[in-house]
């Protein structure tokens, strides 16, 4: 079963949800007035479950859209669920204790519900706690010789390491003074097609210029780009804070054991592939649908490994395996 909240910004918005769903064209035209509230699309249950689900949601003065032949055939079906706060957090109550899959309709919905409706989310790192009631900036410095963005330190004159420090450091000055809230250090370009290199020559470009920071910031979130246990381990030790995995610990899971010891924060991204290979012909039915499934994986991973959600950002890594239509996809539908 997949639960994926949507956005409905207007009636001809909810009139192609509902279509993509198969209802009727009469009950589309009776329902999409009423659907530009909190929305939901339920996919993978047993059609006698949209059924009770929409008759509660009547009961409460909303509705549901479903296939047409799920009220009266046996099936597998879809079911597109509106209704205000109040309405839906109702429906939940009453799922609670319904048989079948109601239970886990009704605990899906509610913590899309209290998420989307929270107004301040807490971040812990380390020592570190960052209440978030709006967006934080993340510095990047990147100890590399070939970033997609241009602004590696090492392609900066080949300099030796006490220079790409200070440049590390006023750099990091000059972010911190613009009012970013975490640094993230980088010694591996991830840009598409780009080379891995092996964890020794990543954490001679990368630990110097994290220990520089730590020492000079005391008090800053300091987080470090890297899938490499080893680098992670020796950044760890120098007082980092957070660690960004662009594989989301599937490269190297051991990397958890230091989260968990250090209770660090990570972050853990989607991308399909390699940064060598994700841009040769990625494909999605649908974008966002996955990465769904792919981050409540990732997020079950964590819970069984004992780190807490308040301990997790998730990236959805635009531009990581990706079409221009899938990174639009992904920007149009975050909220």
């Amino acid at each position: 079963m997949r639960i994926t909240p949507i956005e409905i910004k207007d009636e001809e918005n909810a009139r192609k949800v509902m279509l993509s769903v198969g209802a009727s064209k009469e009950g589309i035209d009776i329902l999409s007035p009423k659907s530009v509230y909190s929305a939901f699309k339920i996919e993978g249950i047993k059609s006698w479950e949209a059924n009770i689900i929409k008759q509660h949601l009547l009961s409460l003065g909303t509705d549901a859209a479903i296939e047409r032949d799920s009220i009266i055939k046996n099936i597998k079906t879809t079911a597109f669920i509106f209704g205000s706060l109040s309405q839906l957090k109702q429906l939940c109550q009453k799922l609670k204790s319904q048989p079948f899959n109601l239970r886990q309709v009704s605990e899906g919905v509610s913590l899309y519900l209290d998420n989307l409706y929270k107004k301040e989310f807490m971040f812990t790192a380390r020592d570190k706690i960052l209440k978030i009631k709006k967006p934080v900036i993340c510095g990047i410095i990147n100890i590399t010789n070939d970033s997609f963005s241009g602004d590696g330190l090492i392609s900066k004159g080949n300099c030796p390491v006490n220079r790409i420090k200070d440049l590390a450091l006023k750099q990091c000055a000059r972010m911190v003074n613009s009012g970013a809230k975490i640094i993230d250090i980088g010694g591996e370009s991830s840009r598409p097609f780009s080379k891995e290199i092996n964890a020794v020559e990543e954490a001679e470009r990368v630990i110097p210029v994290l220990e520089a920071v730590r020492k000079e910031f005391k008090k800053l979130c300091i987080s470090v780009d890297t899938y490499k246990y080893a680098v992670a381990r020796k950044a760890a030790d120098a007082g980092v804070d957070i660690i960004n995995d662009i594989t989301a610990l599937r490269a190297n899971p051991k990397i958890v054991t230091l989260i968990k010891k250090y209770k660090l924060g990570c972050v853990l991204m989607h991308m399909k592939g390699t940064p060598k290979t994700m841009q040769i012909n990625p494909k999605y039915k649908n974008v966002v649908e996955e990465e769904v499934d792919f981050f409540k994986e990732r997020l079950k991973f964590c819970a069984e490994n004992d780190i807490s959600e308040n301990q997790i950002f998730i990236d959805p890594g635009i531009g990581f395996g990706k079409r221009l239509e899938d990174n639009i996809k992904i920007i149009n539908e975050l909220y």
